[in-house]
Formats: C-alpha cells, sequence, structure tokens
C-alpha cells in the first residue's frame, strides 16, 4: 500500500514540475472525478410540504394540520373530543381556523378547531385515532359561530395521506388495497410483523364541509389481517364529544354527550348508519 501511495505521489509531482512541450506550467490541470452531491429532505416532511401545488387541499388551516404525537400534550380523556370508552392515552394537539375564515376572524367571530388523539389497545389489537372538530352550535362572547366555519374535505385523500396519518402509519410499508368513495376512505398497510388498517371517516355534514373528520388506524397484535368486527369493535368504543365546553357560554344539554361516531359512506366495511 505504501509503494502504491509512494508511486502517485512521485507521478503527481512529475505532473507539477515537468510542463508539457510548448506549455506553460500554469496551463496543466490534473483531471478531477465527478462528484454527484444529493441533499436527501427531511423524512418526516408532511406531505402537504413536499407537494406544494396540493399544499392548500391538505392543509387548507391556520396552523399546523398534522398528528404530531411528540408536540402534543397528555391530558385525561375528559378533556378531549375523542376519547375510548374503554380507557387509554389521550393527546390535546393543535387549534387550527379554517383558510377562508379571514374576514370572519378579523369580526372576531369563532371557529376553535380542535385536533386531538386518542390511544388504546387489548389483547386482539392496538389503536390509536384522531379527530378534527368543532362545535358548530358554541357561542362565545365575541358570538356565535361563523357561517364559514367547517371541517374541509380532502375527496383527493390518498396512499401519500395516509402514509403520514399519525406515528404509526409513517412506520407502516406494503400499502394496498386503497377503498372508498368521496371523503370516506381505507388501505391497508403492515407494520413490522403486524397487519393493519387506515380509516378516513367523516362527521355530520355542515355548510361546505363537516361537523369533523377522524382518522383511525388499527393493528392486530397476532399475524391475522384487521376483521371487519375489529373495525366494528373499534367505532362502538371510541366517542366523539362535539360540545365544545372551553368558553362556551352555551350549557351542555342533552345532546352534549360524547357519542359513538358514525361514517358516512358504508364501502369502508363500516357499520351503516
Amino acid at each position: 500500500m505504501k509503494s502504491c501511495v509512494a508511486i502517485v505521489a512521485g507521478l503527481v509531482a512529475s505532473a507539477i514540475l515537468i510542463p508539457a512541450s510548448g506549455a506553460n506550467a500554469a496551463d496543466v490541470q490534473l483531471p478531477l472525478p465527478d462528484v454527484t452531491v444529493m441533499a436527501p429532505g427531511p423524512a418526516d416532511a408532511p406531505p402537504y410540504l413536499r407537494d406544494q401545488g396540493q399544499a392548500y387541499d391538505r392543509n387548507p388551516y391556520f396552523g399546523r394540520f398534522r398528528v404530531e404525537e411528540n408536540k402534543f400534550a397528555r391530558v385525561p380523556c375528559s378533556n378531549t373530543r375523542v376519547a375510548a370508552a374503554a380507557g387509554g392515552t389521550c393527546l390535546k394537539g393543535y387549534k387550527l381556523t379554517p383558510g377562508g375564515q379571514v374576514s370572519d376572524i378579523n369580526s372576531y367571530r369563532p371557529c376553535d378547531l380542535s385536533l386531538d388523539v386518542t390511544m388504546f389497545e387489548n389483547a386482539r389489537m392496538t389503536v390509536e385515532a384522531d379527530i378534527l372538530i368543532f362545535d358548530p352550535y358554541k357561542v362565545t362572547a365575541t358570538g356565535s359561530v361563523s357561517s364559514r366555519c367547517y371541517v374541509v374535505d380532502n375527496r383527493n385523500y390518498d396512499v401519500l395521506d395516509f402514509s403520514d396519518m399519525n406515528q404509526v402509519t409513517r412506520r407502516g410499508t406494503n400499502f394496498r388495497n386503497l377503498l372508498g368513495a368521496g371523503d370516506d376512505k381505507s388501505i391497508e398497510f403492515d407494520d413490522g410483523n403486524h397487519h393493519c388498517k387506515a380509516i378516513r371517516h367523516t362527521g355530520p355534514r355542515w355548510q361546505a364541509g363537516y361537523v369533523y373528520i377522524g382518522h383511525i388506524s388499527i393493528c392486530r397484535t397476532d399475524s391475522a389481517q384487521v376483521q371487519a368486527e375489529d373495525v366494528v369493535y373499534v367505532f362502538n368504543d371510541l366517542r366523539v364529544r362535539v360540545y365544545d365546553p372551553e368558553g362556551n357560554l352555551r350549557g351542555p344539554d342533552t345532546n352534549s354527550a360524547p357519542v359513538a361516531p358514525l361514517p358516512s359512506e358504508q364501502n369502508v366495511e363500516l357499520r351503516p348508519r
């Protein structure tokens, strides 16, 4: 190895000290190797930052519409707008406002969208669910909710969005069998050796959108595929609270109790209305 280095060093020295015939020594240049430099983007960049052409469709809000569990606050499940009857862990996330709300923001009409998360497990499955939700009947000191306040749909929601849905799908591989029409969709994927299903479901229609849109990831703890009865169990166990108690001058009534979510489409293998 030392002899090879010495030979190379001698050749370089000769090239520098002995100019080519009829040329100035300054004209002698050593060949440079071809170098390709690639700067990879951040692996966890959300889809709306990867594709600026679809930025508004994927995040039509003032704020960061992304479930980032490590940045959310852990709170009692009685303080979140989605929870599991069986108990578990609950996280309170960002507050958002629709991007089309500019004129109403200037007049201080309220539109508080909450992005909350719940996680639970049993012997058969692990579940994480999030919800973006608002209370259309909320009344604050500045008035009632704006008519422009609603959760915006995105019918182009696809594999790229599902793969960034939460910490579980961000670990996911082999996304397959995307099903659904409209805003309710589902897809299968794998998390390590476990088979999973991710579901996007919508709540009641309101104005040009919805009262809420939720997402659920269900993974089996064994080697089986997620079954239809697993999905039914999860939807029966989840509770969604439309009523927003924070700063609400309208007190709770008989319709304020948390209820099980009802997806609007039946072709996503969920229980019908």
